[in-house]
């Protein structure tokens, strides 16, 4: 069964948003497929997609940290509503997807071409399998990253991607990344890459609302409880290895030699008040990408999808407008 886009769209309001998450989810369950995929060294990645009338492109999200395919059921049906496939995977070390460390609430990666191979394993053997259609990536956080990543290498096929507050550098206090990189390397080497990294935190399900980046309270509760409810969507804690990848990825896509090697539209979306990664490298990157297009969303935080309607309007809709 295929989705019959309505072609609107506006946000859901606060007040209905518990009923209506209800009513999307179960349309949205009627036409799912999902599954499992075994990527390049064996790591089993689960995936659903949904499949919409006369589809215009493949849309793939590309989520962040702590994150899981479930929390973009909204997003996703704003993007079925406008004619296109949508397309969602767990990423290793995240929701149903196999964990690499015995405990399965840390997030370990050993490099972000893992994360990067992982995407073109599913873009090149489920997505394109399902259907022929152009491939538009929209990445958040870390997933930004990945896609950032994704976007320079050579077997790359998406012809249009958003970068949503993407992690392209990490808060590392005063010191370079490349310094931060060395002491991490040297500790990882010293008590193991899979050692939980002491500056990130356990799940914590009484988590207050008001430290949050979220806005709106009943998305915030609604995602709480998808995490409270399921030990799969738990992972919290960072890893060594993680913290030492995602630097050496803030150095490899500050280089302008891999920069160059993006070919294709990139809108990024950065948060003006965003406290979970660092702005300039926004900046930077759109100076230094061709390609970019950068939008400031004023007085928004990290979570731009959990926020006020307002945001939350202005951003689907600069995405809407991007893919046409």
């Amino acid at each position: 069964m295929r989705y019959t886009p309505s072609f609107t769209f506006s946000v859901i309001e606060e007040s209905r948003f518990e009923c209506e998450i209800e009513n999307i989810t179960e349309k949205l369950n009627e036409c799912k497929e999902e599954g499992f995929f075994t990527s390049f060294d064996g790591t089993k990645i689960f995936y659903e997609y949904f499949m919409c009338e006369n589809a215009k492109a493949n849309v793939v999200i590309v989520h962040g940290l702590s994150e899981f395919t479930k929390k973009y059921y909204e997003f996703a049906t704003y993007i079925l509503n406008q004619g296109y496939n949508v397309f969602l995977y767990d990423q290793r070390c995240h929701g149903l997807s196999d964990r690499l460390t015995s405990d399965k609430d840390v997030i370990h990666v050993k490099s972000y071409r893992d994360y990067s191979k992982d995407l073109e394993w599913y873009i090149d053997n489920i997505v394109l399998k399902a259907e022929k259609k152009p491939i538009y990536i929209y990445s958040h956080s870390m997933g930004g990253g990945v896609a950032a990543t994704y976007l320079t290498k050579d077997y790359c096929k998406a012809e249009k991607a958003v970068l949503s507050a993407p992690l392209l550098e990490p808060y590392v206090g005063n010191v370079p990344v490349w310094f931060a990189k060395s002491g991490i390397k040297l500790l990882s080497l010293v008590v193991g890459s899979h050692k939980i990294f002491s500056g990130s935190r356990e799940f914590n399900p009484e988590y207050k609302f008001e430290n949050s980046d979220d806005e709106s309270y009943s998305r915030f509760r609604y995602n709480m409880d998808l995490r409270i409810n399921n030990e799969n969507y738990q992972t919290t804690p960072m890893s060594l290895g993680w913290v030492n990848a995602t630097l050496g990825n803030s150095l490899y896509i500050k280089r302008q030699r891999n920069i160059d090697k993006i070919k294709i539209p990139v809108l990024l979306i950065s948060a003006e008040n965003d406290r979970a990664v660092r702005t300039p490298p926004h900046y930077v990157f759109d100076s230094m990408c061709n390609m970019c297009t950068l939008k400031v969303m004023k007085d928004a935080k990290h979570a731009m999808l959990t926020s006020t309607n307002d945001i939350i309007s202005q951003h689907v809709n600069a995405v809407i407008d991007f893919f046409k």
